[in-house]
């Protein structure tokens, strides 16, 4: 999975790097949020797929 950064964020929002950093220190949940969304797009993940992977990992579990 590629990792996502500030750069990535910030070309993904149309905000500057400057802007996304500060996010860090004033809206950590927001940035945490979008890293997320970021992550997700830049991995090519949409709903289904996060959903079957989720579902994956619970089976996963209950058999360890």
């Amino acid at each position: 999975m590629k990792n996502i950064t500030n750069s990535d964020i910030s070309q993904y929002t149309g905000r500057s790097n400057s802007t996304v950093a500060g996010w860090s220190s004033k809206q950590p949940k927001m940035l945490e949020i979008i890293r997320l969304g970021a992550l997700c797009k830049k991995n090519n993940l949409d709903e289904e797929k996060i959903i079957k992977l989720i579902e994956l990992q619970e089976m996963i579990r209950g058999k360890a």
